[in-house]
């Protein structure tokens, strides 16, 4: 993946700038402003909004994003979304990380004006010319002029501390009769058999990543809660679907041993990613001690004897017409 070239400067150039009212927008261009990224342990880590997301925004997080993006392509039988949209004019990715889901919804709908936001500026600069990748948190009060036809947002487990209210804010960003969809793998492993005794240091990792997201008012397991969330919120229509997706080929279905296959990859890079921050900021474990772990997690997950597998959820809603 092509990270932005976009040129950086400070802080102080950006408060500096003659960027008017906006500059007290929770909304910045990216053309207009690019943090300084902060390192910390070996890792590269988003500076605007310091500490608001734990995961790193280098490289190897970048490929490893993409992985995920596939493997969630790979569930969904290759299609972007289950919403049934038909011709949105207006679309919001929440969260967009490396932009690549942004990127194919725009190519599919090119008719569509697409924003994409991030707390991290890494997305490609040369995109589909009917998308925009802009700084935003999403924590913050929404400041879009106009409303959207459909929201989507991903991968956003153990990123934000109030669903309710982040969902409140879809709900009152979208026009009537609009969809918001929620796609999220579920931090925390199942099994069939005893493959869980056979992984204790997959187990440790896995419930201090949960007391340690907790511990800062941001759960990884909040994934049961999105449908009664949603309809509390004022959306109907609420549709959930729940897929089982393996780490490792051990599955004989050929869709789910590809899933399998680059899942188990992307989780033996995310048992660095996934933790660094959450150990050494949150837990107090030094950068040694979490390293350790880290080797133990990923030299149990390459043990081709275990059947893991993890819940995708793939839930959306409408907004009353």
């Amino acid at each position: 993946m092509m990270a932005s070239e976009t040129s950086r400067e400070s802080e102080s150039d950006y408060e500096d700038s003659s960027l008017g009212s906006d500059a007290e927008s929770s909304l910045h261009s990216l053309e207009s402003w690019v943090e300084k990224d902060r390192e910390e342990n070996g890792r590269r880590y988003h500076s605007f909004k310091d500490g608001a997301y734990l995961m790193p925004n280098d490289e190897h997080e970048l490929d490893r994003l993409d992985l995920h993006h596939h493997v969630t392509l790979l569930m969904m039988d290759d299609k972007l979304h289950f919403a049934p949209l038909e011709s949105p004019h207006r679309v919001l990715d929440v969260g967009t990380g490396t932009g690549i889901w942004a990127i194919d919804f725009a190519d599919l709908f090119p008719a569509a004006s697409v924003i994409g936001t991030d707390l991290s500026p890494v997305q490609p600069k040369w995109v589909p010319p009917n998308l925009e990748f802009q700084i935003d948190d999403a924590e913050d009060e929404w400041t879009f002029h106009d409303k959207f036809d459909y929201i989507h947002i991903r991968s956003m487990a153990g990123s934000f501390g109030d669903w309710n209210k982040l969902l409140a804010q879809a709900f009152a960003n979208l026009n009537p009769g609009g969809y918001v969809e929620i796609q999220e793998h579920e931090a925390w492993y199942n099994c069939y058999d005893d493959s869980l005794e056979k992984a204790p240091n997959i187990m440790n990792w896995m419930t201090k990543l949960r007391e340690a997201s907790e511990k800062i008012g941001k759960p990884f397991l909040m994934l049961n809660t999105l449908a009664k969330t949603l309809e509390n919120v004022g959306f109907v229509d609420v549709n959930q679907t729940i897929m089982e997706v393996p780490t490792g080929p051990w599955k004989e279905d050929k869709k789910f041993k590809l899933a399998g296959m680059y899942q188990r990859e992307q989780m033996i890079e995310a048992a660095s990613a996934y933790g660094t921050a959450h150990f050494t900021r949150v837990l107090g474990w030094s950068l040694q001690e979490y390293q350790v772990l880290s080797s133990r997690v990923r030299k149990e997950m390459r043990n081709e004897d275990l059947r893991l597998w993890s819940k995708l959820y793939v839930v959306h809603a409408r907004k009353p017409a």
